[in-house]
């Protein structure tokens, strides 16, 4: 949720915004407006990356502010097919028994629509997932995050049925909703989200006698998702530490990162290739060997781009199932 009383009106989550083009005075101005809850040229030119979350210093969080007029002047998505894009991902049926363990893994959709990335001993564990562990990220992106916040008691709730002391989260979204944001909506969360870079990092400790160093550069993707917690960042490096990669320094990583630029297409907003062509430029002039994606999305958006310039993409799991020789180099 936004903090108003956090926003000191510096301008910064605008200005170093990398998809607006605002200096400081009229970032103030946006800004004031928004808060009074007017329109401002801001709406439109997001993408809904987060990013501005995590630059503000205050922690005021100033996307929630945005989404929230987003979704109040129907910026991207109109009213109805906001709700019929809801009735597509709404569970209605007779949910099936969850595993009972201390540890569960929630694979969200993607062990339908990615069951090839969730393979090897890493994901030999109990796992739930599909249409009711959806977790519902996909409607900030949109500019309906009301619909994000209606659902989140029932998926902790539905993951609460496993009794687990710990939820490991295969997708970066999951963990922000539940480490994050379903805390934020003050929902109560009776477990111990885990995020993957640090499920994996402790499979590999646990390993350790496996692994056979990689010894490649890499250049790393950051999903949009990751502006939510990064204070679990120190595990994707320890994660590249164990697994013999070394993560090339580039412009566009860390607090800089350029996300995958696919939202761009849903929302109608621009061609997201220049944007692409720029990020896996970045990647290979700094001497990446290969593309590493948390997100699988990020893997159908780039893989194009990537392909035309014979830059490798490889699934952050992939990494420590490669350095454990469960996969081919």
């Amino acid at each position: 949720m936004f903090k108003p009383d956090l926003c000191d009106l510096c301008g910064d989550c605008l200005v170093e915004c990398q998809w607006m083009d605002v200096d400081t005075h009229q970032a103030i101005d946006w800004i004031k407006a928004m808060i009074n809850g007017e329109k401002t040229p801001a709406l439109e030119k997001c993408i809904t990356c987060y990013a501005c979350n995590e630059i503000c210093h205050n922690d005021a969080n100033p996307f929630d502010l945005m989404a929230g007029l987003q979704e109040k002047y129907r910026t991207f998505i109109s009213k109805e097919d906001a709700e019929t894009t809801e009735a597509r991902y709404t569970f209605t049926g007779e949910l099936k028994p969850s595993p009972r363990a201390n540890r569960v893994m929630t694979t969200c959709v993607f062990e339908k629509t990615d069951p090839h990335l969730i393979q090897g001993d890493i994901y030999d564990l109990p796992r739930i997932g599909g249409k009711p562990y959806f977790c519902w990220l996909l409607f900030s992106h949109n500019g309906a995050t009301s619909i994000q916040e209606k659902h989140a008691r029932d998926l902790v709730d539905r993951l609460s049925l496993a009794n687990a002391k710990e939820i490991v989260c295969f997708h970066d979204d999951c963990y922000a909703m539940l480490a994050k944001i379903a805390p934020g909506y003050g929902i109560d969360v009776p477990f111990r989200p885990i995020h993957l870079a640090e499920y994996l990092v402790e499979f590999l400790k646990t390993n350790k006698d496996r692994i056979k160093p990689l010894n490649i550069k890499i250049a790393y993707q950051r999903p949009c998702a990751s502006r939510h917690t990064p204070e679990k960042e120190h595990f994707v490096d320890e994660l590249f530490e164990l697994a013999g990669v070394k993560r090339i320094e580039r412009t566009y990583d860390r607090k800089k990162a350029l996300c995958c630029a696919s939202i761009k297409l849903m929302l109608g907003n621009d061609d997201p290739r220049l944007d692409q062509e720029k990020n896996i430029r970045d990647a290979k002039d700094n001497g990446a060997q290969a593309l590493v994606c948390l997100c699988p999305m990020c893997i159908q958006s780039l893989s194009g781009v990537a392909g035309e310039h014979g830059l490798p993409l490889i699934f952050f799991s992939d990494i420590a199932r490669m350095a454990l020789g469960e996969l081919k180099r």
